[in-house]
């Protein structure tokens, strides 16, 4: 996303964000039902500059209503304060429910939410592919993959150790940890 237009914008918020998610492909479909999912990494700010390594998560939403059609979208969600951070660190975070959501815009397809951005816990910026009618965040449940942070970074590393502590590293995050330093 870096190389669109928009990316000042994001950027901005990067820097007052405590921590970033970022899902490279989020998957939404559906005909009345729908349902969306992807996996995920955040990575949280340093207290003295630079981001942690990055710590596993997985979304996944239903919803039911007016809706039709199928997206693949890469979803970028700043984490702006103290709250939704510490709920990042718990079994699940539900959007809307546990931190309110502001969404940012990129390109001409996002619109904004009813929250304020300045007020918001998380603000969305995304880019998508495909058509779907209908829709938001609200309602997505983020949860740890325990799993997957085990074997990237060793049994028993969870994800305050990953995202608060910074006692995980792995030489494979270095680029990532890297390009969100750089900007």
């Amino acid at each position: 996303m870096s190389a669109d237009p928009h990316y000042p914008e994001i950027a901005e918020y990067l820097d007052r964000a405590k921590a970033v998610i970022i899902v490279p492909q989020l998957l939404k479909a559906g005909l009345i039902i729908g349902g969306e999912g992807g996996e995920a990494v955040a990575l949280a700010k340093r207290t003295g500059g630079g981001w942690t390594a990055p710590a596993f998560y997985t979304m996944a939403g239903g919803s039911i209503g007016l809706q039709a059609g199928a997206e693949a979208k890469r979803v970028i969600i700043a984490v702006m304060t103290d709250k939704a951070l510490n709920k990042l660190m718990s079994n699940q975070l539900e959007v809307g429910a546990d931190a309110s959501i502001s969404v940012g815009t990129v390109g001409g397809g996002v619109g904004a939410s009813s929250v304020g951005s300045m007020e918001a816990d998380m603000v969305t910026f995304s880019r998508s592919k495909g058509l779907f009618g209908g829709g938001s965040l609200d309602g997505t449940l983020i949860r740890p993959q325990p799993e997957k942070n085990a074997a990237y970074y060793g049994a028993g590393t969870d994800v305050k150790a990953i995202l608060i502590d910074g006692t995980a590293s792995n030489a494979g995050a270095a680029s990532l940890q890297s390009a969100l330093s750089a900007r």
